[in-house]
């Protein structure tokens, strides 16, 4: 009996394997990354609306969640509505 031996593979036909699994972040949902979430933005464009309404100031309100608005759109809508700091 004689036992079938596999053939030598060259080398250029091994793949590398990669040093480090792979990276889903893109694919990861934006809070997990630090941002508001799309509740947290619908509520407090909720809050904002409100504030606006009833006359009281809203710029801290929007220093407060800018950073973690993701949207760029959305940031800059919002951050038009900042009235200038002095020394700015």
């Amino acid at each position: 009996m004689t036992g079938k031996r596999d053939k030598p593979v060259p080398p250029e036909a091994i793949s590398p394997e990669s040093s480090s699994p792979v990276c889903y972040i893109d694919e990861a949902d934006d809070s997990y990354m630090g941002f508001a979430s799309k509740a947290e933005i619908a509520a407090f464009l909720a809050e904002l609306a409100e504030a606006e309404r009833l006359g009281q100031p809203a710029d801290e309100m929007l220093r407060r969640m800018l950073p973690r608005i993701r949207d760029d759109h959305l940031h800059r809508e919002l951050s038009a509505r900042l009235k200038p700091q002095p020394g700015t």
